[in-house]
């Protein structure tokens, strides 16, 4: 403003200013504002929840501090910070998760059995009746993460039933819809005949799946 004496004050670098930073004389011949302060540059007061800082007050700049968690947290970060120019910390000061990982989540048409989830536990994923797993079976918690993605269920695909089983399944439903042997013998025969299956080639069928069902029951 005419008239006015005016004047800036700035502070050396690792020093901040503490006060007004532009004042000026009035018609008074006073100073609108007392004289600032530079005083040595410090960061905010470090925090880390669930853990411990070696800083006891404040900070100044190129101070380094040491930071660790409580126990059953981990450290997610830096063991160790510094004050920088700015004042701010460099690196970013960490922070300290649970060692338990979180309930796992549910893949569609399965489930998990297990109900401990704190480090080094182990859950096993299975899947609903018709379904198979694709993923990892056996996951572990491992310092609050669990150490395999989630697994899918998937939808088993029945292979098409060969041309032979499908007409001696026919075959078999028209034989159970009489009560009465004779009847039903003849049924059978009858579907068989309209299918074009021989006798021979009902016979070789019948030994396959007796072959099958015995491998299955020794296996």
């Amino acid at each position: 403003m005419k008239g006015q004496i005016w004047g800036a004050y700035f502070c050396l670098k690792g020093y901040h200013l503490v006060g007004e930073r532009n004042l000026f004389c009035n018609a008074s011949k006073e100073w609108n504002a007392s004289i600032p302060k530079c005083r040595l540059g410090h960061c905010p007061d470090p925090v880390l929840v669930n853990g411990e800082v070696s800083a006891l007050g404040p900070v100044n700049v190129s101070d380094k501090i040491t930071l660790k968690c409580n126990e059953q947290y981990i450290l997610k970060g830096s063991n160790w910070s510094q004050c920088g120019e700015d004042h701010t910390w460099v690196p970013p000061l960490p922070v300290c998760r649970s060692k338990h990982c979180g309930p796992p989540g549910y893949p569609a048409d399965g489930y998990f059995e297990g109900s401990d989830f704190s480090s080094g536990s182990t859950i096993t994923y299975k899947c609903e009746k018709g379904y198979r797993l694709v993923g990892t079976r056996d996951q572990q918690c491992i310092d609050g993460e669990w150490n395999s993605e989630l697994p899918a269920c998937e939808l088993i695909q029945e292979p098409p039933k060969p041309a032979l089983q499908i007409e001696y399944e026919k075959a078999l439903l028209a034989f159970k819809e009489s009560k009465e042997l004779c009847k039903a013998t003849e049924n059978f025969m009858q579907r068989l005949k309209e299918s074009g299956l021989t006798m021979e080639e009902v016979k070789i069928f019948l030994e396959v799946k007796k072959a099958e069902l015995e491998a299955k029951m020794f296996s």
